[in-house]
């Protein structure tokens, strides 16, 4: 659990990276912010497209951490070498050579392969976590990642990203340390698993996961899985301008607010894992939604000071533990083995392709508007959406045994021939 949520915090440092800091490493090259939108939406791109390729290709010959590990053993050093490169951009270029064509066709090949790298490790270890933990421990499992996400989140924020008032390459070093771990980590997974058989002349069609949709109980799950991805991408698309153009707050209360709402992902994520795991995704997915609609309601009705503003923010960080960590659970609940990574393409397509047309209605909406708080709403609506759909899932039967950690001595031996996991 430690290495593989190790490994998953390093992935969501580089987000936190290309976030916050690619922006202003692309101010370097141009301008022009039609340029700059493009290198960031190239970040959705990939993941619709490179996380259920990962996904479907990785388990090609085998199951569990057999391929997939070999893949993720691949996909860190490239990682790594994308972060100091693209870091290193600035500074590699003569400065008077920053706003030539070739200058901005670098970083957005360099980001390119930077995202691409990310999403194949996305891709590859969301499906290794479902391969891995399938005996009532994923909740669990899941939890420890989160805590893992978020102490990699405070350190880059309290750390790493203040240094780059000192030299911009700072947060980058950060992002480095950890991915270089998430490397090491990667290289320590056990090799599980044993090969089966795949079709002659098996092709990866793009489009073919889609098809697992024609299920209802699927479409049920990616619809959920879309309105927990959309519901964090509305909260958080503009809540920087909200706090500090429509309430006056400063950047450092922004920040503050922040911090002091990433103590609850420290303490919330295991014992939620816990509740997962005796009582199935359904039910905690569920007290997500109904919680972060209720979030996103005072966001529009009530925060208008410090004190409610703080309190909101964790509560939606409460939420967000709540809503997002039985995600994973539920994709993979009683999927087979060999269709785990096909399961997986197909929601990541459907909550990749939802978030996107969302955060562009929320833009316009917000622009006729002319209020922040409009993303809240739709929030709302979309939590709302997602609260319907999960009441309409099927319940698991009875209340889960909730099993030994993965590697504990009172685990069970699995049956042969399948994976020891």
């Amino acid at each position: 659990m430690l290495l593989m949520g190790t490994m998953m915090a390093a992935a969501s440092t580089v987000d936190l990276l290309t976030t916050t800091l690619l922006p202003i490493t692309a101010r370097h090259f141009t301008d022009n912010l039609i340029l700059i939108g493009l290198l960031v939406a190239m970040n959705r791109i990939c993941g619709f497209l490179i996380q259920p390729y990962a996904a479907w290709r990785s388990e090609r010959g085998g199951a569990a951490a057999g391929p997939r590990r070999r893949y993720l053993l691949r996909a860190w050093p490239v990682v790594f070498g994308s972060v100091a490169l693209l870091g290193l951009l600035p500074f590699l270029i003569p400065e008077h050579r920053h706003a030539t064509a070739l200058a901005v066709l670098a970083l957005f090949a360099v980001n390119l392969v930077l995202q691409a790298s990310v999403d194949l490790c996305y891709g590859t270890g969301d499906p290794l976590y479902g391969d891995t933990f399938d005996r009532g421990d994923l909740g669990r499992a899941n939890g420890i990642r989160m805590v893992l996400t978020a102490a990699a989140g405070v350190l880059m924020t309290q750390l790493f990203i203040p240094l780059g008032d000192r030299h911009e390459f700072w947060p980058f070093a950060g992002t480095l340390l950890l991915v270089a771990l998430a490397a090491l980590a990667a290289k320590s997974l056990p090799r599980l698993g044993h090969p089966r058989p795949v079709a002659a002349g098996e092709r990866y069609r793009p489009f073919a996961p889609l098809g697992l949709l024609r299920d209802g109980a699927l479409r049920r799950k990616a619809v959920c899985a879309s309105a927990v991805l959309g519901v964090l991408a509305l909260t958080e698309m503009m809540h920087a301008l909200f706090v500090t153009e429509t309430l006056g707050f400063s950047l450092a209360v922004l920040g503050t607010t922040t911090t002091v709402a990433s103590a609850v992902s420290l303490l919330m994520p295991y014992p939620v894992g816990w509740m997962v795991d005796r009582w199935g995704p359904r039910r905690v997915l569920i007290a997500g939604f109904a919680l972060v609609a209720a979030v996103e309601a005072a966001f529009v009705l009530w925060v208008d000071d410090l004190v409610s503003l703080t309190l909101t923010v964790m509560l939606f960080k409460a939420g967000w533990v709540v809503v997002h960590l039985p995600v994973l659970p539920l994709i993979f609940e009683a999927v087979p083995a060999d269709r785990r990574g096909a399961t997986f393409a197909a929601v990541q397509m459907t909550r990749a392709a939802a978030t996107s047309v969302l955060v562009l209605l929320a833009g316009g909406l917000a622009h006729v508007a002319a209020s922040y708080r409009t993303c809240y709403v739709l929030a709302g609506a979309v939590a709302v959406v997602g609260l319907g759909f999960a009441l309409r899932l099927r319940p698991h039967p009875g209340r889960h045994a909730v099993a030994p950690l993965a590697g504990s001595a009172r685990l069970p031996a699995p049956h042969a021939p399948g994976p020891l996991r």
